[in-house]
C-alpha cells in the first residue's frame, strides 16, 4: 500500500488565527483602545504609563489590531484608520462597540456544544426578544447615520421589484428597523404613505432619521411584536419584511404571512426580503449563529419561501436575482 501523502494543516493553522484575531479585538473593545488612542495616547509607552498596562502586552496588542487593518501605525505613533474613526469610537453615531461585545458571546461564551446536546436553543440572547433592542440599535447605526448611503441602494431594489412609488400607495414594513426601503419610496413621492412595525425603541431612532429626510408626516409608527400586533384588514397596497424570516421556522412565518395577507387589500404585494440558505462557507457561519440565537429559526431557499407563502393564500410567486421574493394577493 502507498504511503498517504501528509497534508499541509493550513486549515487548522487559519482557525487557529481566527481565534486569535477575535481574542485580540476583544480586548481591545474592553480596555477602549480606540478611544484612548484618539484621545492622544497614540504610543505603546503612552499608553502603558498612563494606563497602568503591562508595556509588554500593550506593545503586542497595539501590533495585532494594527495588523487586522484597524489601526495605522507610522514609526512609534498609531492612530485611526477611517473603519475605526467611525465604527469603534463610542462618541460617533454608528459606533459598533456593543455589538461586537455582544456578538464575541453569540455561542453562550462555549456553549454551542452543550446547546447541541441538549436541544436547547437559543444560548446566549434570542434575536426576536424586545429585550435585546439595544443590539439592534446598535447593529442599525450606520443606517442611521449615514442613510443616504441606503436610500440609493434601496431605489434600485424597488427598481428591480417593478414597485413604482405612487399617490396613496400604502406601505407596512414589518420589523422595519432603520427603515431605508420604505423610506427610498416615501421619497419619491410625497403621496406614499408608510406604517412601520417594530419595537418602540427602534421607532423613535428611525423616526428621527425620517425627520431629518423631511417625510416623517408620511409615516405612521405601531409599536409592538412582529408576531403579535395586530395588522388589520385590506389596509395596505405593499408589504415588506427584510431581514426577518429567517429567524422563524415555517409553521411561524405561515401564520405571519396569513395575517399580512388578510392586512393587504386585493391585488396587494409581499416582499420577502431575509436571508436565503445557500451553499458556502459564509452561509453555513450564518447558519450556525442563527441556530445559536434564535429559538427555531434557520436560513430558507426559494422553494421553501415558496410552499409558505402559497399556503399563506399567496399567487405568483417570484424570486428576483436570487434575492428578494415577490408575492401577489389574488
Amino acid at each position: 500500500m502507498e504511503p498517504q501523502e501528509i497534508p499541509q494543516p493550513e486549515i487548522i493553522n487559519q482557525v487557529i488565527d481566527q481565534i486569535y484575531r477575535l481574542g485580540a479585538v476583544r480586548a481591545a473593545l474592553e480596555l477602549q483602545l480606540w478611544e484612548k488612542i484618539a484621545a492622544g495616547e497614540d504610543t505603546s509607552a503612552k499608553l502603558a504609563a498612563a494606563e497602568g498596562w503591562d508595556p509588554a502586552g500593550t506593545k503586542v496588542l497595539l501590533d495585532a489590531i494594527y495588523g487586522l487593518g484597524l489601526l495605522k501605525s507610522v514609526g512609534e505613533k498609531y492612530s485611526l484608520v477611517p473603519e475605526s474613526s467611525y465604527y469603534l469610537l463610542p462618541s460617533q453615531p454608528a459606533y459598533q462597540g456593543f455589538m461586537l461585545q455582544n456578538e464575541l458571546g453569540w455561542d453562550g461564551y462555549g456553549q454551542l456544544a452543550e446547546s447541541i446536546r441538549s436541544c436547547k436553543r437559543p444560548i446566549h440572547y434570542d434575536d426576536t426578544k424586545g429585550s435585546v433592542v439595544g443590539l439592534w440599535i446598535s447593529a442599525y447605526s450606520a443606517s442611521w447615520a449615514y442613510p443616504e448611503r441606503f436610500l440609493a441602494v434601496s431605489e434600485k431594489l424597488w427598481q428591480s421589484l417593478g414597485i413604482t412609488a405612487r399617490d396613496g400607495l400604502r406601505v407596512l414594513d414589518l420589523a422595519c428597523g432603520p427603515a431605508p426601503r420604505s423610506m427610498a419610496l416615501a421619497r419619491q413621492h410625497p403621496g406614499v404613505q408608510l406604517t412601520w412595525l417594530d419595537w418602540e425603541e427602534v421607532l423613535h431612532t428611525a423616526h428621527k432619521t425620517a425627520a431629518g429626510l423631511g417625510i416623517s408626516n408620511q409615516i405612521t409608527i405601531l409599536p409592538g411584536d412582529l408576531q403579535e400586533t395586530d395588522l388589520g384588514s385590506d389596509r395596505f397596497d405593499l408589504a415588506y419584511l427584510g431581514n426577518v424570516t429567517h429567524f422563524f421556522n415555517r409553521e411561524e412565518n405561515i401564520r405571519l404571512f396569513r395575517r399580512v395577507h388578510n392586512a393587504l387589500v386585493k391585488g396587494g404585494k409581499i416582499i420577502v426580503h431575509s436571508a436565503v440558505r445557500r451553499e458556502g462557507e459564509g452561509a453555513a457561519l450564518d447558519a450556525l449563529w442563527l441556530y445559536a440565537t434564535t429559538a427555531h429559526g434557520g436560513a430558507h431557499d426559494f422553494a421553501a419561501y415558496h410552499s409558505m407563502l402559497e399556503d399563506a393564500g399567496f399567487t405568483q410567486i417570484i424570486e428576483i436575482d436570487k434575492g428578494p421574493v415577490r408575492a401577489l394577493k389574488p
